[in-house]
């Protein structure tokens, strides 16, 4: 077996110098996860990145290893005691891929370790994997919160399939993975829009659009064909920085006109609340855990961003949450012309909003 700091295998030669997206060699590196239905276009993905001229330098982690991604050649060993031993393939465009079987922590602690630096992180899931776990390690785990950040979701769906991977099982208790997929999702690429039937295909396309943004209404959707996509939509996204807060107020306020009253099931949606008198800090942290760790009131939330207006406080806070881990920062000062109204959008399943009203109503400060 080789010598574990032997570097990496070179699988095609390399003519020209790495290009760095970031001049701070301490700040963390973004991690970008990749799911996808089975047949999606995720792998497209995947192969466009590892193959296009973008002059980053971009680490690919791939849980199954397949001839398709382009690789010349990868080999994983199991070392003493069962510790995973890895070799990351270099490519022509100075990306590196490997493949993980067993933990994700051990690869991205051995990827921040290499000598040069990272712009980015990309990890591939499997087709029916539920991205909720891997976002809430690589988000606040404290073995990485130094080294790697959590940037963005991308889920790949397809277009011509998409309906129906939504309506299987839509009527039993368990959802497909179609919903949890963009559900979680910061962005949503709508692959294969080509093979949309032409006639009235602009009037379906809109309809899934419609449908995506019922389920998640924060999420960006992006057309493409064969996966197909400008790499700076779907990288350094920021999803999960507590101190880009100007795009978070964005999406919440064209979230704000969402309701579930004229919804006449409980499926996997999105809802907005808000509040204009300022709100109690400790009140709303016992209120969320209700919610997301008691799952009182048989609400399933998923995902939750919000802005909130503190009793005390001339800061803005900004909310998130991922399943049971949720993260309250304040992040500026407000602006004297601002309205200092508390959003927050929810998506989830069976989630109720006059419930989520009046009880976040309970958290005002009169």
């Amino acid at each position: 077996m080789e010598d574990d700091e032997e570097a990496p295998p070179l699988a095609v030669e390399i003519d020209q110098p790495f290009a760095s997206g970031s001049n701070d060699v301490d700040a963390p590196v973004g991690v970008t996860v990749i799911t996808g239905y089975l047949g999606s276009g995720k792998s497209t993905l995947v192969n466009h990145i590892l193959n296009t001229q973008h002059g980053k330098k971009i680490a690919v982690i791939l849980n199954e290893f397949g001839e398709e991604i382009g690789v010349e050649r990868a080999m994983i060993n199991e070392g003493d005691g069962g510790a995973l031993v890895e070799e990351w393939v270099e490519l022509a465009n100075g990306c590196i891929c490997c493949t993980v079987k067993h933990s994700l922590v051990q690869a991205l602690e051995q990827l921040v370790e290499r000598k040069e630096r990272l712009d980015h992180i990309l990890l591939e899931t499997t087709g029916l994997a539920n991205p909720a776990p891997l976002a809430s390690v690589l988000w606040l785990d404290d073995q990485l919160e130094s080294s790697v950040k959590l940037d963005s979701i991308i889920t790949v769906v397809d277009a011509k399939n998409l309906r129906f991977q939504l309506s299987e099982n839509k009527s039993s208790s368990s959802f497909p993975e179609a919903y949890l997929q963009i559900a979680f999702a910061d962005v949503v690429i709508l692959n294969k829009v080509d093979l949309v039937t032409t006639e009235g295909s602009t009037d379906y396309l809109e309809e899934l659009e419609k449908e995506i943004h019922s389920i998640n209404s924060l999420a960006c959707i992006i057309r493409s064909i064969c996966s197909q996509v400008d790499l700076s939509k779907i990288l350094d996204c920021r999803a999960y920085d507590a101190t880009h807060a100007a795009h978070l107020e964005s999406l919440l306020e064209e979230s704000r006109a969402l309701s579930t009253l004229d919804l006449h099931d409980s499926g996997v949606r999105t809802l907005c609340i808000w509040e204009q008198q300022k709100v109690d800090l400790e009140k709303v942290r016992l209120w969320l855990e209700e919610i997301l760790w008691e799952k009182k009131y048989g609400m399933d939330v998923y995902r939750c961003k919000g802005v909130l207006s503190i009793h005390n406080s001339n800061q803005l806070h900004t909310l998130q949450a991922v399943r049971e881990i949720y993260e309250i920062v304040p992040t500026r000062v407000w602006k004297k012309e601002e309205n200092q109204m508390n959003k927050i959008v929810f998506i989830g399943h069976n989630i109720n909003e006059n419930v989520l009203t009046q009880l976040f109503r309970a958290c005002v400060v009169c």
